[in-house]
This record gives C-alpha cells, structure tokens and sequence, in this order.
C-alpha cells in the first residue's frame, strides 16, 4: 500500500499549492482610482482656465487703470505748469502796476508841487499863445489819463487771471482727486492679483499632486497586470502538474493492482513472501537567491526590518502615520550601497529626513536612503549599482540607527512599497 499512499500524498500536495497560491491581484480595482484622479485632473485642468481668464481679466484691468492714472498725471502735469506761467505773468503784472502807480504818484507830487505854474493864468502867461496853452493843458491831462487807463486795463488783466488760474488749479484739484480714486482701484485689483495668483498656484499644485497620483496608480496597475499574468501562468503549471499527477496516480494505481495481482498468484503458488520496493531518492533542493527582477538590489548587506510600507502609529510625532519606505536595522556606520545605477539628485539635511541622498535612475524611478550619519556622496554624482552613498545613522527624526529606504515615481511623490522591488 505504500505506493498506492504516496502517490494520493503527491496529488494532494499539489491540490493545496493550487489552493494556498496567492488570489490574482485584482488590476481592473486600480482603473477606479485612475478614473478618480483623472476627473480631478480635469476638474482641476477647468479651474485652472478659468482662474487664468480671471488673472488675464485682471491684468487688463489694472494695464487700463493704469494707462488712464498715466493719462491723468500727465494732464495735471500740463494743468501745473499752467498754472506756474499765470503765476509768473501775474508777477509781471503787478510789477507793470507797481511801476504805473509809482508813475502816477510822482506825477500827482510834481503837480502839486508846480501847482502855482499850473493853474490857467500862468499856462496863459507861460505860453507863447492861446494855442499853446490849451495844447499843453490838454497834452497834461491826457498823459494822467493815459496812465491811469492803462493801470485800470491791467488790473483787469490781472483779476482776469487770477480769475483763469483759480479754475485752472480748482482743474488740477479735481484731477488729483480722479488719479488718487483710480490709484485707490489699482491698489485694490492688485489686492485682487495676488489672492488670485495664489489660489491659481493652489490649483496647479494640486493639479500636479493628482497627475502624480495617476501616475502611481498606472504603475501599480503595470505592476499588477504584471503579477496578474505571472500567477495566472503559475496556476496553469500547476493545474498541468495535477493533471499530470493524476494520470500518474490512475496509472500507479493499476500497475499496483496488476503487482497484487500478480503477487496474490504467487502466494498462492508458492506460499508467503515479503515484498519490498524502493521508496525513491530525495529531491535535491535549489537555495540558491535569483537577481531581482525589477533591477533593484538591496542598500544593506545586513539588516533587520523594524518598520514596513502603510499605516503605522507615528513613533517620533513628526513623520504622520503613513511609512512611505522600509525602516532597515543595522549598527551605525554600516556602508549603505546604491539599489541601481543613476544620478544623485539630492544629497543634504532634512529636519525629518537627516542627512539623506536620492538617486534618479534610468527607469523614471527615484530611491531615497535617508537618517544617514553623513551623506557619502554630492549632488551630480553618477554611481553604479553597490556604490557607497553613505553609512548609517541615526540623523532627523528618528529613534536609532537605521536606514529608511524608499522607491517613488517622482522626487518626493508616488511613493511605493519598495519591498518587491528588492526582493522581499
């Protein structure tokens, strides 16, 4: 029977690798949450035109404002210098009516002064004849006249332009007002400017945050397809092999009846005998380790995994409650090797962070090595796969020596587990 045993052993064992076989991740699970994000992409794409038709508007209307305040100013300007040439021309004036009046008043002195050779009888006798003498007191009387005519014309004159320059200045007045209204509207759209141009910042954040969101659901969804058609070539080999185990157990089982058959006729012939058969040699065992598939190797060549990717209680009050990497154990100073070929991007301190070096390589991926006792290389380095970038540490926030090694699809966004990347 022991044939008969370890053949239903052998189809039972491979009926529970068909059953414990991981479930098939599910990748159509993931297009639900690239259709979200791609609604919030155009969602936020929408918010994005119009607060830029808004931000445009704006400008037009402060480049307008503006153009109307220059327009303003220059206007006042030519109303000032307006006023500056009534101002001098009135000066002039008053000087011109100084003059005349002082005119005038020496005039009226000298008259009263020669007043006995003024009067009509020594004009008359003075003169050479009656003629001469109504000729020079008409001659007198004019030139008083005519001065006094020509002062009262220009104190019209003046008042005239006193009377131009209060409205040219009553001008200006108004004009300053308007700019100072338009100045006030101005300051206010440039109010209105900056809180637009920070929420059109917001949006464009947030419209950056939600296409590297997509992008990370695209690559968890290549990496499932991926897995997806791996297990299900799994699960056909293994289907094969039960197939095959059966027909080997249906076949086992009739050579097994044929041999007690047999064997039945011979103790019958020949009386009892023992029977024994070989049981068969162990299966050599292969344990050796495969090169990761995805072109990752691992940082440390010893470690302990203290932390992994997900949900977690924050242990520091600073790095949040989700891990977006693997916490790996290891005394301080062990060297920390790069996980593939590329260029560092950053190397430098962070308060949460530490000393911390990221490397972008080939295949659009970032890795980060952070809480290092001191960045082993600089910013612009090229290094291979096993480089040393750094040693291990304890810097940031953080609550021993380790390394927190992370994979994302762009620099400090679409984190991923990097586990399976490195072969664990």
């Amino acid at each position: 029977m022991k044939i008969k045993k370890s053949i239903v052993l052998t189809v039972a064992t491979l009926s529970i690798m068909g059953l414990t076989c991981p479930g098939v991740v599910q990748a159509e699970s993931i297009d639900s949450k690239i259709a979200n994000e791609e609604q919030k992409i155009n969602d936020l794409s929408a918010k994005k035109a119009a607060s830029d038709s808004s931000l445009a508007d704006l400008e037009a209307k402060i480049n307008s404002l503006t153009s109307e305040t220059d327009s303003l100013l220059k206007e006042k300007a030519t109303l000032e210098k307006e006023v500056n040439q009534l101002t001098e021309e009135i000066k002039e004036l008053e000087i011109k009516i100084e003059k005349r009046n002082q005119k005038i008043e020496e005039q009226a002195r000298s008259t009263q002064i020669n007043q006995d050779k003024q009067d009509l009888v020594n004009v008359l006798l003075d003169s050479e004849s009656i003629s001469d003498a109504i000729g020079r007191t008409v001659a007198y009387s004019k030139l008083v006249s005519a001065n006094n005519d020509i002062m009262e014309a220009q104190k019209e004159d003046q008042d005239n332009l006193n009377t131009k320059k209060a409205s040219v200045e009553e001008k200006v007045q108004e004009v300053t007002e308007k700019a100072a209204v338009l100045k006030e509207k101005q300051a206010e759209l440039e109010t209105s400017k900056i809180a637009q141009v920070k929420l059109a910042n917001d949006i464009l954040k947030n419209l950056d945050d939600a296409k590297n969101k997509k992008s990370e659901f695209v690559a968890q969804k290549a990496e499932a397809e991926r897995i997806a058609a791996e297990q299900a070539k799994k699960a056909k080999e293994i289907a094969e092999q039960q197939k095959a185990a059966q027909q080997a157990a249906a076949d086992a089982q009739k050579a097994f009846e044929k041999e007690q058959e047999k064997a039945n006729d011979q103790l019958e012939a020949n009386g009892p005998s023992s029977i024994t058969k070989p049981t068969g040699d162990k299966g050599a065992s292969d344990n050796s380790e495969s090169s990761y598939a995805s072109g990752f190797q691992r940082p440390l060549s010893s470690f302990t995994i203290t932390s992994t990717f997900g949900p977690r209680q924050d242990p520091t009050g600073f790095a949040g409650d989700f891990h977006d990497g693997l916490d790996m154990a290891a005394p301080a100073g062990t060297p920390i090797m790069a996980s593939r070929a590329g260029t560092v991007v950053e190397s430098s301190y962070h308060y949460s962070a530490g000393n911390h070096v990221i490397i972008q390589h080939d295949n659009g991926y970032y890795t980060y090595y952070m809480h290092m006792s001191q960045p082993g290389i600089a910013a612009g380095s090229t290094v291979s796969a096993g480089d040393v970038v750094g040693l291990v540490g304890t810097t940031g926030s953080s609550t021993g020596n380790h390394l927190h090694f992370g994979i994302s699809t762009g620099l400090w966004s679409g984190f991923m587990n990097p586990a399976p990347f490195i072969g664990l």
